[in-house]
């Protein structure tokens, strides 16, 4: 039996940076893994800090704007460099609708701290002179920040480590022990654990933990996949998506939103197909490689006898409103949820210190209450 004040499952971008904080701020915390440490679905990512696609609320503006700029002085507060940098981004506009749509994001997203704008296809073209820009309107232009996921995440855990934080992978949590509404023991395969307050910060298998204590939350998942090229010269400038990203693979059983993302060691990162399903896993299909494939070589005709060296696969999680699930979750008095972030990447320097505070039961800088697991009904199972 081992005590501690916080324990949190899942070892992803949200749990690491949570587990730095809270050991940072003097609590002793341990964080669990079922696999490697920073080897699930965070790591298994394009490594984009996104700026200009989330939604255009108040909180959600000022936790990309914020969290960016976080960025810029995070590799060094860490002690690692995870190899972060600025790029720009071009959101493909591919009819009228999603023209206009962008003007109106412009004009919000550009005052509030994220320049944003439209540029025709001219422009486009002398950005990325090997684009096949036939079949598009234009674009809306921003600038993102890019990184290693893996180095991130190995960042995270490193100084969470240095500053005392127990770090466990290849622990899966088999169970809980739940009296009078508290979670009062965590068990693994071999070890019973004990702590003050559980955090599920295990993305896509979120719901699934937290049914073994006896409640499920509304957490979905769709899964996507990716795959990588080999070494090519520079000829893609830009990180490239669709700006309708969402509305490509929203309620379809399987679709493709092409992304093309330039790497620093001369490879691209191309994502994504998408498929529905009710299974966890990390496996890739020939349907997904081809597909995506297809789009990318339509979009970028010089590419068709590039190889592929290495393809992936992952879990997405979303919530039924698609705004993420961050609070205490009714019917475990001692349950915190932290995940399905609409942007990731770019808000996790900064909401992993605002929950670290409210797991303490300390209130954040900003309410979040927008956020908390009490805006849907969570059965009691």
């Amino acid at each position: 039996m081992q005590n501690f004040d916080v324990i949190i499952i899942g070892g992803g971008f949200l749990g690491l940076s949570t587990a730095y904080q809270l050991s940072k701020m003097g609590v002793k915390t341990l964080l669990l893994e079922a696999g490697d440490i920073g080897g699930g679905t965070s790591a298994s990512c394009s490594g984009r800090a996104q700026t200009c696609e989330g939604h255009l609320d108040p909180l959600n503006i000022q936790i990309i704007r914020d969290g960016l700029a976080r960025h810029e002085t995070l590799e060094e507060e860490l002690g690692a460099r995870y190899d972060w940098r600025k790029i720009g981004l071009f959101l493909l506009i591919r009819s009228e609708e999603l023209w206009q749509r962008w003007q109106e994001r412009s004009a919000i997203l550009t005052p509030a701290g994220i320049p944003t704008e439209v540029v025709d296809r001219v422009a486009l073209q002398k950005a990325e002179p090997n684009m096949n820009t036939s079949h598009l309107l234009g674009a809306a232009y921003s600038v993102e920040g890019m990184l290693d996921p893996l180095k991130f995440s190995l960042a995270y855990a490193n100084a969470a480590q240095r500053q005392g934080a127990v770090i466990l992978g290849r622990s899966k949590v088999t169970g809980f022990e739940v009296k009078n509404h508290q979670i009062t023991a965590v068990k693994t395969k071999n070890t019973v654990y004990r702590a003050e307050k559980v955090a599920v910060m295990a993305g896509a298998w979120t719901s699934k933990v937290t049914r073994m204590a006896g409640v499920s939350v509304p957490v979905h998942f769709t899964h996507a996949e990716a795959l990588v090229t080999e070494r090519i010269p520079p000829m893609i400038y830009n990180n490239v998506e669709l700006a309708d990203f969402y509305e490509t693979i929203h309620g379809k059983a399987k679709a493709v939103a092409i992304g093309v993302h330039p790497q620093l060691n001369g490879t691209l990162d191309i994502s994504e197909a998408v498929t529905t399903t009710d299974q966890l896993h990390k496996g890739v299909s020939a349907w997904g490689v081809t597909s995506i494939s297809k789009e990318l070589v339509r979009l970028y005709p010089s590419l068709e006898k590039v190889r592929i060296v290495r393809t992936w696969g992952r879990p997405t999680s979303f919530t039924p409103d698609e705004e993420p699930l961050i609070g205490w979750v009714p019917g475990i008095d001692n349950l915190f949820v932290g995940t399905s972030l609409v942007i990731t990447i770019t808000t996790v320097p900064l909401l992993s210190e605002w929950m670290a505070l409210m797991i303490q039961g300390k209130q954040s800088p900003v309410s979040m209450d927008e956020y908390s697991p009490t805006r849907f009904a969570v059965p009691a199972l």
